[in-house]
């Protein structure tokens, strides 16, 4: 992939040239010497290479298309940044700005094009059996078994499950083998000539998934782990060991201090931006709200900020006009809501509205909440005061941040609603905010958007 990109960029760059000043598009004032343009490319070609790896492009990972599309596109645009500054302040040369601007549009539709064809020949590979790992499930039970369902719902992933390790079951699962006990990794890996091995045990059996782990890094064979929620939430805790006491102390909150300026700041530039993007779209919808159903274009609904102060959360109206009055008076309707403050299939919701609420299309106008300080571009879902009993423990550590127009629990959600996954969720975004973290939530907001992951 760096060979192909290296000369993707470069012949993106030279069919820019052409494009300016032999084909010319646009007529050309004068004809300028080809060997400042070529020269360039030089330290161009490899500073792009290592934008791309900053950006992830050559990692060995699963990432979806649509995922990938948005590095690259990210990844030329902060290359082309570079570029128009750095032939600002090179003086014994101009550059052509139409020759950049043709070659940032070419550059993208290229490198797109050519991870799109590589991909799709990559996925005919595997599911012929090329370049496809031979992978064994420790655990048969619930998550072993949706493991197993995934890699063979994804072949193109190129993750072939061979056999099961469990410490209790005798007989096959779900087709497949079991070839021991989970001590037995070692010796199964070698008999069935596994390249991988993925644990995927239930929470109460954490001590024999460390076992196995323990096993398989002092072997070096390749692992990974299917984490339950207790494990993403201690996963950046410090431990310290006291006479062979291991001790796990949650770190500080790093949502404070200048990492809350510098949130903030983020916040301010990031809701301006997005206001000014999405000015048709808010102006489309108000239009399809008022002749959908009677009633304000806008909702305001009363939540809990940071501190536990209250705040009205702006949304485009969804409901019917008289909403709260129906669940108030309906016993089975407000019970099911109590469950998850959710209903999956409300019959409160309008037309427009599902489908504002399916693509979450609807909280758009939260950006003035954003604007005003009293939430943040992302972070925990807002709640209403009803919900802080749900937290528990975790209650005051939900308070010490601003409720997200976005956050962990949207991108990751799935179709039924888990409160407890929603809480482990909300907590691991507070103990590892950082920048980039938010950065990544955002890019990958816009993904769940369009396929209306778990939203209703």
């Amino acid at each position: 992939m760096i060979v192909l990109d290296a000369c993707t960029i470069a012949a993106a760059f030279s069919l820019a040239y052409l494009l300016r000043f032999y084909w010319e598009i646009v007529p050309a004032l004068d004809e300028p010497p080809v060997g400042p343009y070529f020269t360039v490319l030089t330290p161009l070609v490899p500073a792009w290479i290592l934008i791309f790896a900053a950006y992830g492009l050559y990692r060995d990972r699963v990432q979806s298309q649509l995922d990938e599309a948005l590095r690259i596109t990210s990844a030329v645009a902060v290359g082309m940044m570079g570029l128009l500054a750095a032939s600002f302040f090179y003086r014994q040369f101009s550059y052509s700005r139409l020759w950049i601007l043709y070659a940032w549009v070419l550059s993208t539709i290229l490198l797109l094009t050519v991870r799109l064809v590589m991909r799709a020949a990559h996925r005919v590979l595997r599911m012929r059996g090329v370049d496809v790992r031979r992978v064994i499930i420790v655990g048969a039970g619930q998550e072993g078994q949706t493991v197993v369902d995934v890699l063979r719902r994804r072949p193109e992933l190129g993750q072939r499950p061979v056999a099961f390790l469990d410490p209790d079951q005798r007989v096959d699962v779900d087709g497949l083998p079991v070839a021991g006990r989970p001590d037995a990794v070692l010796p199964a890996v070698r008999r069935l000539g596994a390249h991988h091995v993925i644990i995927a045990l239930p929470p109460d059996a954490r001590e024999v998934a460390m076992r196995v782990a323990a096993i398989c890094q002092e072997a070096g064979v390749p692992f990974a782990i299917v984490p339950d929620l207790y494990t993403l939430v201690t996963a950046g805790a410090e431990v310290e060991i006291v006479e062979r006491l291991p001790l796990i102390t949650p770190r500080g909150n790093p949502v404070g201090g200048w990492g809350r300026r510098v949130k903030d700041a983020f916040d301010i530039i990031g809701a301006l931006f997005g206001l000014f993007i999405t000015v048709p779209v808010l102006a489309v919808i108000s239009l399809l709200v008022t002749l959908d159903s009677p009633g304000p274009v806008l909702f305001g609904h009363i939540r809990i900020g940071r501190a536990g102060v209250p705040f009205l959360a702006w949304k485009f109206r969804t409901m019917r006009q008289g909403a709260d009055m129906q669940l108030s008076s309906d016993a089975q309707l407000r019970a099911r809501y109590e469950q998850s403050f959710k209903l999956l299939e409300d019959p409160r919701v309008t037309r427009v509205g599902r489908w504002l609420r399916r693509t979450s299309l609807d909280e758009l106008p939260q950006l003035i909440n954003v604007l005003k300080g009293e939430m943040s571009l992302v972070g925990p879902r807002p709640i209403v005061e009803e919900e802080l009993r749900k937290y528990g423990p975790w209650e005051r550590r939900l308070l010490c941040v601003k409720p997200g127009l976005t956050g962990l629990w949207q991108v990751l959600r799935h179709d039924e609603p888990n409160y407890s996954q929603r809480i482990h969720l909300d907590m691991y975004y507070i103990d590892h905010w950082s920048v980039g973290l938010d950065v990544k939530i955002l890019l990958n907001t816009l993904p769940s958007m369009i396929a209306g992951r778990g939203a209703y």
